[in-house]
């Protein structure tokens, strides 16, 4: 299923919410997983389930560009969820 690893990791936050793990660790794990999200959808791997032998197209710039976006989105996406799981702890607790 693409995109399992984008959803798996929305865990995280919510454990270190309910933990009370302090929020530059969630970015950090937030930064880990588009790290982890970029190396298992790279271009290189998708070219080699298709065709083997076909070299990978971007340039490091653009590659670095497309990481700072992805890594922009996780962070959202993670803080949005550390931000309710954890005012939801503050409710219940």
């Amino acid at each position: 299923m693409p995109g399992i690893d984008a959803w798996v990791s929305l865990f995280g936050p919510a454990y270190f919410a309910y933990a009370g793990v302090t929020v530059p660790f969630m970015v950090t794990w937030a930064i880990a997983c588009a790290a982890l999200a970029m190396w298992n959808n790279r271009e290189s791997r998708r070219q080699a389930r298709l065709a083997p032998g076909i070299a990978a197209s971007h340039s490091w710039p653009a590659s670095i560009g497309m990481f700072v976006l992805v890594a922009a989105c996780y962070i959202a996406a993670h803080s949005a969820v550390y931000v309710v799981v954890r005012h939801f702890v503050r409710l219940w607790l």
